[in-house]
């Protein structure tokens, strides 16, 4: 079937009209200014956000750390009371982090060197239990194993008490498009101090093999 010369014309004239624009489009820059920036500009705010997170965070576990190495101290002196003490921590973190979660525990132990320790076991079977039969040293004579032989509190003269402070708390600077278990952040201190001598230490550990 034969098209008519006027139709063959402005097909021919329509196709070197969009040869023509092909170069025009390749030279033509508008746009790719705003182009770079919205694929840039969420890389850049993350960083941002997150420098500031960091930020946030470096600098209320320093003052966590200086308010909880005081706080320690202050609660060695047998006059002092351990719950002015917490209180100076929470009074320093909240000033930083407002809505902040904070919580305390002391142990109290007869020694540095039983600090944070636990009483030896011969763990046969691997379960980290003290299973029948197995063999362990029982250092504080209450014929029991202890995972740990830190007794809860402030104890008394002499005694070795391990402060520990945490604090949970959501951030301002909270990063976007990141995991949900990132919606808040956690940081602790702890101190280690001994009571002052202001009375006669009770207690003290001596080993004596006991079976579990």
């Amino acid at each position: 079937m034969m098209r008519p010369a006027g139709i063959k014309f402005r097909i021919k004239q329509g196709a070197e009209k969009r040869h023509d624009l092909q170069p025009a489009l390749l030279r033509d820059c508008a746009g790719a200014t705003a182009l770079e920036f919205a694929m840039i500009a969420p890389v850049f705010l993350m960083i941002i956000a997150g420098s500031l997170d960091l930020g946030q965070m470096v600098y209320a576990k320093s003052v966590l750390d200086g308010a909880v190495e005081k706080a320690a101290r202050d609660s060695t002196l047998e006059t002092v009371s351990t719950q002015a003490a917490d209180n100076i921590v929470k009074k320093a973190v909240w000033e930083i982090l407002p809505a902040a979660r904070v919580s305390a525990t002391r142990k109290n132990y007869f020694d540095f060197n039983n600090a944070n320790r636990g009483e030896e076991l011969d763990d046969v079977n691997g379960d980290g239990e003290c299973s029948l039969g197995e063999a362990y040293t029982d250092l504080n004579g209450n014929d029991a194993w202890d995972e740990d032989l830190g007794d809860e509190g402030n104890g008394g003269a002499n005694d070795v008490i391990v402060y520990t402070v945490n604090v949970t708390y959501e951030p301002v600077f909270a990063m976007p498009m990141v995991p949900l278990d990132w919606s808040t952040r956690e940081i602790s201190a702890t101190a280690v101090k001994r009571n002052q001598p202001f009375g006669k230490q009770s207690g003290n550990y001596s080993a004596r093999p006991k079976v579990c």
